[in-house]
Parts: structure tokens; C-alpha cells; sequence
């Protein structure tokens, strides 16, 4: 009941049409049952909430990894976050109350300004490759790697409450608009260049050739910590390229009930890349070039 006493619950439910859920734990390395507590759990509580204020529809906000499986032992870390979202997309199919579910991929800045309330898995690989400890990728640069704008993400969410749309699945993805892993990259490279932050294009190797006869050799020379960054890129990798699949978009779809459309991914993607190198210190580098 959300802390709340019960006649206070009740009036909060009265005068509630739309419930948005969408508070979650992201993060893969989470232990100690804080997952479940909160995705699943948590989302237990809001059906309920949903039900108590009858005329609700609930709006709950999943994600479009949520059937990551891995074949190898790398990308592990997430299939507990996976299970846990996928958990409670049944909770909320069982429920019996009135519901959308909305599979965002991954969440980027704002399109226009960048900025975001915590710096995500993304970030982390752009500081990786700012810092220089990515000579390689072990991945097909024709991937595609799907992200969307927070704003984009926020946008839809409105536009179908405002709709009062009451059922079905939405993918909010740039699927067939996603850029390819290669051409992510080289935005990030070229932006970190126009700072004057000098790295280079990291190569792009096989990943059967990287965990078999490189990978081996190459992460036992590096330090701990960069060993560990290095690793939890990979992870990032690993999950959010799915091995070249191209998610499912309903942003077409949401285009036609009023929503706006997808922006430019390069653009997007620069922007949340300024965002974060002005947070971590390389904006002065920036104005002084520009000066």
C-alpha cells in the first residue's frame, strides 16, 4: 500500500484513471534479492494498486531485452534482470486489470540536449573509448545497436495514456532505424577527435577468434581495474547486440496516434556523448578548440 494508511490508499485510488509503472532495477550486477523485490515484487504492488482503482489502466514499462538468453558464459550477469522483467510482464498479463506493456530498448539522453538523470551502460562505453582501453571490439560491426532518446521514450508513454489506449504491446526501438555498431562507434570517435582527445578506431574482431585465442592473453596483461571495465563492456555488448538481431518497432505506430517521431540516431547520439563529456570534464577542452 505504498507506505500508506488504508483510507488514504483508497482515496488515492478513487481518483486515479492511468497508473505509469516504470521504476526498476537496472542494473545486471544486482544481488541479494533486490531484483526480484523490486521488478517483480514491486510490480505485484502496482497491479494491485491498479486493480483497487477500478476504472485504471496500467501502463507498465518493460523492456525490449526482456527474452535475453546467452549461449556462452558471457552475458550471464543479465539473464536475472531478464527473468525479472520477464516476470513481471506476467504479473501484469495475469492481473486482470486493463494494461499496455512498453518494451524500450536502450535509453539514451535527451535528443536534443543530451542529458539524462544517471549515466547508463552506453555512457560506460563511451568513457571506455575515450579513455583509449578499446582496441578492439569482439563483435560484427554490421550489428545493429538499438537505442532511444529518453525524451522519445517519455514522449510515447504520453501520447498513449493521452490516448487512453488500454491494451496491447508497444516496442519503443529504432529497429530497422538503428545504427550499426560500427557506425555508433565511429560517432563517438569522431566527436571525441573534435575535442581533441586522440584515440582510434578500435578494431573490429570475430568474437569466437577473440574468446578462443585472444581474449585469454589480452585481459590477464591489463590491470584489475581496467580489466573490469573492459569485461562489463563486453557485457554491455553482448546483451544489447543480441547477435545482430533487429528488434521490433511500434513507433510507427505511435507516430500515427500523435507521438513525434524517431530523430536522427547520429544526432542523438552525439548529443548524449557532448552531454557526458561535459560532465566528465572535457567541455573546457571543447570551448577553448571552438574559441
Amino acid at each position: 500500500m505504498f507506505g500508506l494508511a488504508e483510507q488514504v490508499y483508497a482515496d488515492l485510488a478513487a481518483r486515479v484513471d492511468a497508473v505509469i509503472h516504470c521504476a526498476a532495477v537496472t542494473g545486471f550486477n544486482r544481488t541479494g534479492g533486490s531484483l526480484e523485490t523490486t521488478n517483480v515484487t514491486g510490480t505485484e504492488h502496482m497491479a494491485a494498486f491498479a486493480a483497487a482503482a477500478a476504472k485504471a489502466v496500467l501502463y507498465h514499462v518493460s523492456t525490449a531485452f526482456v527474452d535475453t538468453t546467452t549461449a556462452g558464459d558471457r552475458g550471464r550477469t543479465a539473464i536475472g534482470y531478464a527473468s525479472s522483467k520477464s516476470a513481471a510482464e506476467q504479473i501484469v498479463r495475469s492481473s486482470g486489470v486493463p494494461h499496455v506493456i512498453l518494451r524500450p530498448s536502450v535509453v539514451i539522453g535527451d535528443s536534443g540536449t543530451g542529458e539524462i538523470a544517471a549515466f547508463q551502460g552506453l555512457h560506460q562505453v563511451v568513457g571506455g573509448l575515450f579513455a583509449g582501453i578499446v582496441p578492439m571490439i569482439p563483435f560484427d560491426p554490421g550489428w545493429p545497436i538499438d537505442f532511444v532518446p529518453a525524451d522519445v521514450v517519455a514522449d510515447s508513454i504520453a501520447c498513449l495514456v493521452e490516448n487512453r489506449v488500454s491494451e496491447g504491446e508497444f516496442w519503443i526501438s529504432a529497429g530497422q532505424a538503428a545504427l550499426s555498431l560500427e557506425e555508433g562507434v565511429a560517432v563517438v570517435v569522431e566527436f571525441a577527435r573534435d575535442l581533441d582527445v586522440r584515440i582510434d578506431m578500435p578494431r573490429f574482431v570475430p568474437p569466437n577468434m577473440f574468446d578462443r585465442l585472444i581474449g585469454p592473453v589480452f585481459l590477464d596483461a591489463l590491470p584489475g581495474k581496467i580489466r573490469r571495465n573492459i569485461l562489463r563492456m563486453l557485457e554491455f555488448f553482448t546483451i544489447y547486440l543480441q547477435s545482430g538481431q533487429i528488434k521490433p518497432s511500434s513507433l510507427d505506430q505511435l507516430v500515427a496516434l500523435g507521438a513525434r517521431p524517431l530523430p536522427d540516431q547520429r544526432e542523438s547520439l552525439r548529443n548524449s556523448v557532448r552531454y557526458w563529456a561535459q560532465q566528465n570534464g572535457y567541455a573546457q577542452a571543447g570551448t577553448e578548440r571552438a574559441a
